[in-house]
């Protein structure tokens, strides 16, 4: 019969374990020098790798007792010999590095996964050396540069599957720059910074796989909004203008759709003419150029030549006949916003009356066979 190696390792630990801690209970090793635990856990870690090696270096289990076992028996020794210092409890970690490090090479495909906790033990393993030397603002940014370092070589193991390992890595390594900036920077400038990373990642995401049309989408808005915090910290009406920059990016993407395909996909025109529109009747609005309700009448002559124009490229450029009707409504309320700017609050319900007042005539009118 196969003896369990883990079995017999750890039954016989505990047992060992139990007996000294009784006969120390019982008063039979009173004089125990404080050294002994260092020979006792290096013992035990001795026998852990041993364990490692008969596998066939396979096993790496066996290092988890192997590398906290004598993690402890270095952390002993340094009391021992009156070190004091945070880098005495770094053999613990790099104890617990090691079998991470043993999954991630016996299996790279599969064990992958063993790469981010492995960053985590090594990054306490640095911060235990630098801790009475680097500032707070140092380790906090070195903690996320390790996680993101340990997502990108995830990435790198498998980059058709694991894709999506590059958005944390390069929200991790922007936000551990943050980090570093944050004593220097104001918070509008981190906000945005965060942002624009998010969008980067997102972005090189959608470069990795040109098929991944929601990628490129995220990364576009979250670019988009990046700017609204840069804008706020030029004070006065600077931030006020992001809302034209924002009516300018939704139509900027249906622009790019009808360009691409004008013929399949003539209807993306319509948006991309009306959000630009809006745009630049927001852009004059902040700038004071439309002031007063008497001048309100001017921003409704803008909006109905933008929409005219928009549907005039239908009308002319894909031939559809309705485009025409709306055209020249829209071109007729433009005229009659500027003659009547003084009146602009009945245009809207002229122009209902007018509107509602064709659609009875169309449908009233005699048909011709």
């Amino acid at each position: 019969m196969k003896a369990n190696r883990s079995g017999l390792f750890w039954g016989i630990l505990l047992i060992g374990g139990g007996a000294v801690a009784l006969a120390q209970q019982m008063g039979y090793l009173s004089e125990f020098p404080d050294s002994i635990w260092m020979w006792v856990f290096g013992f035990v870690s001795l026998a852990a790798f041993l364990s490692y090696a008969l596998s066939g270096w396979k096993e790496w289990g066996w290092l988890f007792p192997a590398g906290v076992f004598g993690g402890l028996a270095f952390i002993i020794a340094f009391a021992v010999a009156g070190y004091d210092n945070p880098a005495m409890a770094s053999p613990l970690f790099i104890g617990l590095l090691i079998p991470f490090l043993a999954a991630y090479l016996t299996d790279r495909t599969r064990n992958w996964w063993a790469l981010i906790p492995g960053g985590v033990m090594l990054f306490l393993t640095f911060v235990l050396f630098m801790a009475d030397n680097v500032s707070g603002e140092w380790i906090g940014s070195l903690f996320l540069f390790m996680i993101a370092l340990s997502f990108f070589i995830v990435y790198l193991n498998n980059r058709g599957r694991n894709w999506w390992a590059l958005i944390p890595a390069g929200v991790m390594f922007f936000l551990a720059l943050i980090v570093v900036l944050s004593g220097t920077m104001r918070g509008e400038w981190i906000g945005s910074l965060v942002l624009f990373a998010i969008a980067l990642s997102f972005f090189v995401v959608y470069l990795n796989n040109r098929t991944r049309i929601w990628a490129l989408l995220v990364a576009y808005i979250m670019g988009v909004l990046s700017i609204a915090p840069a804008m706020s910290s030029g004070g006065g009406d600077t931030a006020a203008y992001f809302g034209a920059i924002f009516l300018l990016a939704i139509g900027l993407p249906f622009f790019v759709i009808y360009f691409r395909s004008s013929e399949q996909n003539w209807w993306a025109i319509i948006p991309a003419g009306v959000m630009t529109t809006l745009a630049v009747i927001t852009t004059l609005a902040i700038a004071g150029w439309i002031r007063d309700q008497d001048q309100g009448g001017y921003a409704n002559a803008i909006l109905m030549s933008g929409l005219a124009v928009t549907f005039a490229v239908v009308w002319w450029r894909h031939a559809k006949p309705w485009a025409k009707i709306v055209t020249i409504v829209l071109a007729a309320l433009a005229v009659a916003s500027v003659f009547f700017a003084s009146y602009n609050e009945i245009v809207w319900p002229v122009a209902f009356i007018l509107g509602g007042g064709y659609l009875l005539y169309t449908a009233l009118r005699p048909k011709t066979v």
